[in-house]
């Protein structure tokens, strides 16, 4: 049992031993080459001993150059020997000399070069000014043109105002040469109710005004002049607004003027419909202004009666 533990130990220390030595060989076999034993070592050494004609390698480097320190003794003996100033001669006085000349030349021959162009200025001058003619006649023409577009704009745009209607004044009507009457009355035995008459009169636009009765005007709303009134058919004939719920009545009477403001057919024609309206609202009659039934031979009378005063 011994003897197998010793061989099994002898083998497993072998195995670790060569897993390590195979180890380091690969990680050695990865390795890059160095410069030493890469193949182009030789190409650079043979490059670096190679050099052009000014003495540089192929990467441009120079031989190194030593230069001797120069002794003390010549040192002192140059900066003891003197500086020799440059002589100066009387050159420069000339080139001064004809600088000036030139300088004095050349302004000499401005006035001369002036003078030519003041010289060639008037045929330039001839051309823009005929342009400038040319340009400022059609600028002329172009005003004239526009001037005379803008007076006929104005004149086309000049709305003459028309004339407003003269507002005639109205003439008074004077004394009334007759008047039309209807009557609404109750059924025999009924009275009319004022609770029951006032709504009635109010959506037929009647409102309540002069001498306590209503009108009926020209405007619905209540202004304007008055086309025909209503009262009462009781005397003294008039109403109370105040006690129109206690109010009762055996009819109403409606009555137009004439001559009167505005059309009188057409005010007649308002004042048959109202009464209508009223008669069927209240569930009374109608009537003429001699208190019988109303028809349409009494209709054909009055209007009669209305174009014998329009004649």
């Amino acid at each position: 049992m011994e003897n197998l533990q010793l061989v099994l130990f002898v083998l497993g220390a072998i195995a670790i031993i060569a897993v390590l030595v195979h180890g380091f060989w690969s990680i050695r076999k990865q390795q890059p080459k160095s410069l030493k034993e890469s193949p182009m070592s030789g190409f650079y050494k043979d490059q670096a001993s190679v050099r052009d004609s000014q003495g540089f390698d192929a990467d441009g480097i120079g031989e190194v150059r030593v230069r001797k320190e120069v002794p003390a003794t010549d040192r002192q003996e140059k900066e003891d020997k003197p500086v020799q100033e440059p002589a100066f001669t009387a050159a420069p006085s000339r080139d001064v000399e004809d600088s000036r000349h030139e300088q004095a030349f050349a302004l000499s021959d401005e006035p001369v070069q002036r003078a030519a162009r003041q010289r060639q200025e008037p045929v330039l001058s001839m051309g823009a000014n005929a342009k400038d003619d040319e340009v400022q006649m059609e600028l002329g023409l172009g005003q004239d043109s526009q001037s005379s577009l803008f007076e006929t704009v104005e004149q086309e745009s000049v709305v003459e105002p028309t004339p407003e209607p003269e507002v005639k004044a109205e003439e008074p009507l004077g004394e009334p040469k007759d008047v039309l009457v209807l009557h609404v009355v109750a059924n025999e035995g009924e009275e009319l109710n004022g609770a029951e008459l006032l709504p009635c009169l109010l959506s037929l636009n009647f409102k309540f005004g002069d001498m306590d009765i209503f009108h009926r005007h020209e405007d619905n709303a209540g202004t304007g002049k008055v086309l025909f009134s209503l009262a009462n058919m009781v005397k003294p004939g008039v109403f109370n607004l105040d006690n129109m719920e206690q109010f009762t009545t055996e009819g109403v009477v409606l009555f137009m003027t004439l001559p009167c403001h505005g059309d009188p057919l057409m005010n007649f024609s308002i004042m048959l419909n109202s009464a209508h309206q009223l008669a069927d609202d209240v569930g009374g009659r109608l009537l003429d202004g001699g208190r019988e039934d109303w028809s349409e031979s009494t209709k054909q009378l009055y209007l009669q009666r209305i174009r014998a005063q329009l004649d």
